[in-house]
């Protein structure tokens, strides 16, 4: 099952001039048994918020290569790009999310659980949620979510589009998916963002 590693930070005033900052890093990721693919950009609602994502055969792919020696250096690297902490989790996901990352218009969704709701009672309604949306018009499907590892109130989803735009449409007041999201909501809090990611060749 793929697992994806999904890092939000507040962007350094260094990373805002220079982004190629994360080159070094990434090529040392590149080689990583396991390896898929990696991505980086800034939230287009807040430029002083950036995401690296990278995609893993495993969660136990990406382990193997933090538990190594080398992982410290990949780490110094990438510290130049965050002005501050970051929010780090993985989440093994269903689907290649491939599609939903190379499209143009990126979309994380952070979902953290109301006290007394429960993972089983989201589970339906994500996969509801899910189905709609790789049915919309400008959808980039499949979508991708899971709960995360790290802490296990959250759930996050990867959504790919052709807009920033075509995602509002979708989500209207109005259409079923608008429906969907009220229910979703009842049960979590949840924060929204878009980026244009780039990959790393």
């Amino acid at each position: 099952m793929p697992a994806i590693q999904i890092i939000s930070f507040p962007v350094s005033e260094e990373f805002s001039s220079k982004p190629e900052l994360f080159q070094a890093p990434l090529e040392a990721i590149k080689t990583a048994d396991g390896h898929i693919s990696s991505f980086y950009g800034v939230q287009v609602e807040d430029v002083k918020k950036g995401y690296f994502i990278s995609v893993w055969q495993s969660y136990e792919h990406h382990q193997k290569l933090v538990q190594q020696a080398s992982y410290k250096s990949v780490i110094e690297g990438l510290k130049p790009a965050a002005g501050g902490d970051s929010d780090r989790n993985h989440i093994n996901v269903a689907a290649d999310p491939i599609t939903a990352l190379t499209s143009p218009a990126l979309e994380v969704v952070v979902f953290t659980l109301k006290e007394g709701s429960t993972a089983e009672q989201l589970t339906p309604l994500f996969e509801e949620l899910g189905k709609g949306l790789d049915a919309a018009v400008g959808s980039h499907a499949p979508c991708v979510w899971g709960q995360s590892i790290e802490n296990r109130s959250k759930f996050l989803l990867v959504v790919g589009w052709d807009t920033v735009e075509a995602h509002w449409e979708a989500v209207k007041e109005g259409t079923s998916l608008h429906t969907t999201i009220g229910k979703i909501v009842a049960l979590a809090d949840l924060s929204i963002g878009h980026s244009h990611v780039k990959q790393h060749k």
